[in-house]
Formats: structure tokens, C-alpha cells, sequence
């Protein structure tokens, strides 16, 4: 992350960087390269579906993989 005390520092930053995006967070503002944030992104996502993808498995609602496979199978037969 870059730190910017004023417009010049961020014009510099952006002419350095490239595409870079603006947020809050916990009051503070953030700047960031497009890149860096959309990773970031990437990874809370993964992180939240691991978590409710756990909490499924901890709560019972899963089913056997080869009867969802076989419903597929038979779905596309239909299709076909």
C-alpha cells in the first residue's frame, strides 16, 4: 500500500501505479493498486465460501458426491 499525504503524492502514485482504487476502512482511507485490491477480493470470497462450506459440513447439509454426480448425468441425458 501506498501512503498519500496530498493530491500531488497521489497523482504521482497513480502516474507510478496505474489503475488503483479508493476505499474506506475503519475510517481511514485506502488507496491501493487495482491488482492488489482485486486479490484481496479474491481472497475474502474464497475465504467466506470456506466458511459456509464448513459450517454446512459442521450442521449435516451435505450429500454424497456420486448421487449429485448421478443427477447431473441423468440432467444431461434429458438434455440431449
Amino acid at each position: 500500500m501506498i501512503q498519500v499525504t496530498n493530491i500531488q503524492d497521489l497523482k504521482t502514485a497513480v502516474n507510478q501505479n496505474g489503475e488503483m482504487v479508493i476505499t474506506m476502512y475503519n475510517n481511514d482511507i485506502v488507496i491501493m493498486k487495482m491488482e492488489e485490491y482485486r486479490e484481496k477480493m479474491l481472497k475474502k470470497d474464497i475465504e467466506e465460501h470456506l466458511l459456509r462450506a464448513e459450517d454446512d459440513i459442521k450442521n449435516g447439509r451435505v450429500r454424497d458426491a456420486r448421487e449429485v454426480f448421478k443427477e447431473w448425468k441423468e440432467n444431461i441425458e434429458e438434455c440431449l
